[in-house]
């Protein structure tokens, strides 16, 4: 399981980022309130939740646990 990102903003979306950890690029949703305080080009550390699911894996960010 992925707990936590450490990285780059190197994208923003309007539902969520692509935060660049050790040369892999990782989307990451997360809630309008966080989107709107970080910048492309800031690193930041985000805690995640990996949703598992048939057909799809999704990975949800937050500024704390």
């Amino acid at each position: 399981m992925i707990g936590s990102l450490r990285g780059e903003i190197i994208d923003k979306a309007e539902d969520g980022l692509l935060i660049e950890v050790g040369g892999v690029g990782f989307f990451v949703q997360a809630p309008t309130t966080l989107l709107d305080v970080l910048e492309v080009g800031a690193r930041t550390q985000l805690f995640t939740h990996l949703h598992v699911r048939e057909q799809e894996l999704t990975l949800f960010g937050f500024p704390d646990r």
